[in-house]
């Protein structure tokens, strides 16, 4: 059986830590959110009239209420 050569200097390197699957997949989720409420808030500054920001303030919290459940 013939094995891969690896140099010295290379055996012994600790591996690279990685984020556990469930958390790397919270934390995208997490990440769109936000940056939904962004898109939202942003929105948000080009409308005047109080129905349209009702509407928008309704959305926000409801995706914030999402976010914090994750």
């Amino acid at each position: 059986m013939t094995q891969t050569y690896i140099p010295a200097c290379l055996r012994d390197l600790p591996k690279k830590r990685q984020k556990p699957r469930k958390q790397a997949i919270k934390e995208a989720q997490v990440e769109v959110l936000n940056k939904a409420i962004a898109s939202i808030k942003d929105d948000m500054r080009a409308f005047k009239t109080e129905e349209q920001r009702r509407g928008h303030y309704q959305a926000i919290s409801t995706l914030s209420q999402i976010r914090d459940e994750l």
